[in-house]
């Protein structure tokens, strides 16, 4: 994945009210910020700009970044950069204790303002939309810009539009918004009490290790999804799927006790169904192996994990019994 198909899925996952912090275990804000701070001397101010929303840390770094990139005048789709430049670096002076001199930002503004033609575009239509948006800081457009043109432009395009990426740049332009709108703020968040509980349970002090657990449904895995777990050393399968329970109440488990040892039966109010035929099984998959997942007929309490392991919950056809041992092929999604 490039740093920039990074950075739209960290903002997806933002306006999604997903933590890109904590991707199923991985941190795509300090994944792109690495990139960033490992890249030349050019550096997309669109990558600045979407740590910026996601709420990293901005340095003077970044400041020279973005000038940086607002400068490059041989590079090709110019005033793109810039347009994002003045929206990352509006962010920056905005959001964070990094100084940022204010008339730089109104000269970049104002030197948008020039490339529009009379008609209203700005160089095409995906120009004109990051080019409005970024006028809108400060209201920039009310001065030596023809904003009713440049949305007559951006209407008219839509109707032709054949390009995903350039309604995700006009769309917002008609609700007077833009890229710098890019927030979780709209999110309900949860009680504090319960985000207390949540980060004490994932908050493992001593020894760990890391495992990964996946729910997967139907015989050939329609649905299938995965979280990455750092445990304590002689944690069980128990531990595991209580800890993703704890997480996402979504993801609760019932149990049948039998012989006083629990055994998955319903996840999610998905339960057993012996009349279809159709029961919750668990699986270990050994790490650094091609061999297929192995059915785990003992109590999830008995068995403990060790490092690396792939826990499996699979909702599929088949008889709980010794002859689940007996199975086909797996392809994992």
């Amino acid at each position: 994945m490039s740093s920039q198909e990074l950075a739209l899925y960290i903002h997806a996952l933002l306006v999604a009210c997903m933590d890109p912090r904590d991707f199923y275990g991985d941190d795509l804000v300090r994944e792109l910020r690495r990139r960033v701070e490992a890249s030349g001397n050019y550096t997309n101010p669109f990558l600045i700009l979407a740590l910026c929303n996601a709420g990293d840390t901005m340095t003077v770094r970044d400041v020279e970044r973005v000038t940086a990139a607002y400068d490059s005048q041989h590079r090709p789709f110019w005033t793109d950069s810039q347009a994002l430049s003045s929206m990352a670096l509006y962010c920056i002076s905005s959001r964070s204790g990094v100084s940022v001199d204010e008339r730089t930002l109104r000269d970049m503004l104002q030197e948008l303002k020039r490339r529009q033609f009379r008609n209203g575009t700005v160089d095409n239509f995906r120009t004109t939309a990051l080019v409005t948006q970024a006028l809108f800081i400060h209201e920039s457009y009310k001065t030596d810009f023809d904003l009713d043109s440049a949305m007559k432009v951006l209407v008219d395009g839509l109707n032709g539009i054949r390009s995903l990426l350039n309604a995700y740049y006009a769309l917002p332009v008609f609700y007077r918004k833009s890229l710098l709108n890019v927030t979780s703020s709209h999110c309900i968040k949860e009680p504090v009490a319960e985000e207390e509980a949540i980060q004490k349970v994932l908050d493992v002090q001593g020894e760990t290790i890391t495992v990964q657990y996946s729910v997967w449904m139907g015989d050939e895995i329609n649905l299938a999804r995965t979280w990455r777990l750092r445990m304590r050393v002689n944690s069980t399968i128990y531990d595991a799927i209580e800890t993703v329970a704890k997480m996402d109440n979504r993801q609760n488990v019932e149990y049948n006790v039998v012989d006083r040892k629990p055994y998955v039966a319903a996840l999610n109010g998905k339960e057993d169904d012996p009349e279809m035929g159709t029961f919750w099984f668990v699986y270990l998959k050994t790490p650094n192996s091609d061999e297929d997942p192995k059915i785990v007929e003992e109590s999830p309490v008995d068995i403990k994990l060790k490092p690396n392991q792939e826990i499996i919950l699979w909702y599929k056809c088949g008889p709980w019994s010794g002859q689940s041992l007996i199975q086909k092929p797996v392809t994992p999604p």
